[in-house]
């Protein structure tokens, strides 16, 4: 990647979730293969993650779930993302998340959806996917 920009993203947890353990590992993940991590943890709000996702010029957010509150937060961030102008900024969902939900997030904006099983190599060529321009 001499000369070009990594690929930067945002990862954190929104609300009250505090099972970190699969945020860490992907964020280790990441920057073992060249991404360019922020990390903002756990407790986030949607407003401070919006404004993070804007100051960090970001390329890709993930977000990560061990509860059931998936739904309402990634609409949440997604809509808020919109209405601030980065809506074009994919977002990924990771943790915990029930099969039968897959569909209703990604009828709300979602364009990846990770859990238990799924690969590093699923999970790296889904980030190269969405944030590097096609080879000519």
């Amino acid at each position: 990647m001499t000369g070009e920009r990594k690929i930067r993203c945002l990862l954190g947890m929104l609300g009250t979730d505090v099972h970190t353990k699969g945020i860490r590992t992907l964020a280790q993940l990441f920057r073992d293969n060249g991404i360019e991590v922020v990390y903002l943890g756990e407790h986030n709000t949607v407003d401070g993650m919006v404004n993070a996702v804007i100051q960090e010029d970001v390329d890709l957010v993930g977000i990560s779930f061990s509860i059931a509150t998936y739904l309402h937060y990634a609409k949440e961030l997604i809509d808020t993302m919109n209405a601030r102008g980065v809506g074009h900024v994919p977002v990924m969902v990771g943790g915990l998340v029930h099969p039968d939900d897959h569909e209703p997030l990604r009828k709300i904006g979602v364009s990846g959806i990770f859990g238990p099983g799924s690969t590093t190599s699923e999970i790296l060529a889904f980030v190269h996917g969405v944030c590097l321009p096609p080879v000519q």
